[in-house]
């Protein structure tokens, strides 16, 4: 047996070898480092650029409350989306929200809760049609719907958005985006209940959690 070309094919097999892993590990290197872009957000998308037009429209997140449909929602954040209804201990007031639970705002990662406008008729079926109900710690009753009866809903226009930041928001974070509150007040949950009313905004600090950012056309300064 020739030792002299056994050794030498092994050397190359070796060469070979780490020629391959070196170029494996660069561009995987490579991959890393490039991250596809996210679409360019527009401006008034943006959680603090919230407004009310000239005829009194509450624009959010790139919707408009009261005209905006849950198709238009998803069209912005994607399908990714969960549609339940509520029931409160009481059991006296109903209502049906869709969920975004994970949704992209430029490099803001949070969830998306929208709430559906109907009438109580529609309502009061919708709930009948309910495929299975929780009950929350609360005593909120939470009620899934079947895929098939989701679809009927699309097209109804949203009475306010809650937005949920993945990030805890620092009050200078806060005050440098969305100035000064107009009011803050400590309500019956113990947390601090902050409201931007020419944003339409009513901000929930929680020292212990993220901060929901409600949008509703109820949040103005009175006359």
């Amino acid at each position: 047996m020739n030792t002299s070309n056994t050794k030498k094919t092994t050397q190359k097999k070796r060469s070979v070898f780490w020629l391959i892993f070196i170029a494996s590990t660069l561009l995987l290197a490579l991959l890393i480092m490039i991250q596809p872009e996210r679409e360019k957000t527009e401006a008034s998308h943006l959680p603090w650029n919230a407004y009310y037009d000239e005829i009194g429209q509450l624009h959010a997140l790139g919707l408009i409350l009261n005209k905006s449909t849950l198709r238009d929602a998803m069209d912005l954040y994607g399908k990714d989306v969960e549609v339940k209804i509520f029931l409160d201990p009481d059991k006296e007031k109903k209502s049906i929200e869709a969920y975004f639970p994970v949704m992209y705002i430029g490099a803001i990662k949070a969830a998306l809760a929208l709430k559906i406008e109907l009438t109580p008729e529609e309502l009061e079926q919708a709930y009948s049609e309910g495929k299975s109900i929780k009950i929350n710690p609360s005593g909120t009753r939470e009620v899934s719907l079947y895929s098939s009866n989701i679809a009927k809903y699309f097209d109804h226009p949203l009475s306010s958005i809650t937005l949920l930041p993945r990030k805890h928001l620092t009050e200078q974070a806060i005050q440098k985006r969305f100035g000064e509150a107009d009011h803050k007040e400590i309500q019956s949950d113990n947390l601090a209940h902050w409201f931007f009313y020419e944003k339409g905004l009513e901000m929930i600090i929680d020292e212990e959690g993220p901060e929901a950012l409600q949008y509703s056309p109820t949040i103005k300064a009175l006359p």
